[in-house]
């Protein structure tokens, strides 16, 4: 290492929380995009005359799936079979490489003659990356030498930093409000039902693309915190795995915002490295489950701005007024 990157910090707040964790919080994004600040403050004003977004953690925990392959079918079969009889015995292996770690899942699934296994642990206020991977390595090891030789590839069905609507990890996290219609209209200047056909519309272009993420922006909102926070930026691209929706409620707006792979930690990593540790102080998240709220929360405001901002008339000129400056 040679030092620091130096990126410019910008805060938007107060964010109002209900639900698993309630209260007003400030949150900073590392970002060369002025507009993308303003517009997180404006969602955040947005929820703020709502009475604050209920957010809620679904479920918690990193997992990793690795790859024992076979020679035969039923050799994969058998060793799977040879999991669930062990079940119990096999959750003491992993949790004996970390004292932070517990395990909540062992799954297996066949794909061909290779044996698919699950292996998802609580890790506490950590991302947990490294953990579960130690963890994995003496799970597999363990398997393998019970059943017999098989080709292992630790990040064998992995969906490590990408999209995967097929996985969940980290965190399952989600947020929404009901933005009552006056406020629709003095603060978006537009309407639910306007909002809603601009959704539908959206909808459909996803389903045609086949992404991954059915939100709008959550990839800004996510890189700027990730950044200011000391996350693993990366993550980014796996955390965005999302589902907005945006539906007319006899003239309210009801918005939801899904995040079932969402990564957060307050301790471990770069999270306590030169303005990281700042910007955490900031939040003031006293877990990685309650930052992950604050990100969901900060996200939903996002794209409620931003689907307004496609309604309107200001969306470049904004960019020209507070983004970056060009020398045209």
């Amino acid at each position: 290492m040679v030092g620091y990157a130096q990126v410019p910090v910008g805060i938007a707040g107060p964010l109002v929380l209900r639900g698993d964790f309630a209260g007003s919080y400030t949150v900073p994004f590392a970002t060369t995009e002025g507009t993308m600040v303003a517009s997180y403050q404006r969602g955040m004003k947005v929820i703020a005359e709502s009475g604050g977004a209920v957010v809620r953690v679904l479920r918690e925990g990193y997992a990793l799936f690795p790859l024992l392959a076979y020679a035969e079918v039923d050799e994969a079969v058998a060793a799977g079979e040879w999991v669930d009889a062990h079940r119990e015995w096999l959750a003491t292996v992993p949790e004996g490489t970390t004292m932070h770690g517990k395990v909540t899942e062992i799954g297996w699934e066949i794909l061909g003659r290779r044996l698919l296994l699950t292996l998802r642990m609580h890790t506490g206020n950590a991302q947990g990356a490294n953990m579960v991977n130690r963890a994995a390595q003496a799970l597999v090891a363990e398997i393998a030498k019970a059943t017999g030789p098989a080709r292992v590839a630790l990040h064998g069905y992995d969906p490590e930093k990408r999209a995967s609507t097929r996985h969940w990890r980290g965190r399952w996290v989600v947020a929404s409000v009901r933005v009552p219609a006056s406020v629709v209209v003095s603060r978006l200047h537009t309407s639910a039902a306007a909002l809603a056909h601009l959704w539908a519309d959206y909808q459909l272009a996803y389903a045609r693309m086949g992404t991954a993420n059915h939100a709008l922006q959550v990839a800004n909102g996510l890189a700027g915190i990730y950044l200011a926070t000391g996350q693993d930026a990366a993550y980014t691209a796996e955390s965005c795995a999302s589902s907005l929706s945006l539906e007319d409620d006899a003239g309210d707006l009801v918005a939801t915002l899904d995040l079932p792979s969402l990564h957060a930690a307050t301790v471990g990593g770069g999270t306590q490295k030169g303005t990281a540790a700042e910007c955490q102080r900031i939040i003031g998240a006293r877990s990685a489950a309650e930052l992950a709220c604050v990100m969901a929360g900060t996200l939903l405001a996002g794209d409620l701005n931003l689907a307004a901002s496609f309604l309107g008339d200001d969306f470049a000129g904004a960019h020209e007024r507070l983004g970056r400056s060009r020398p045209d």
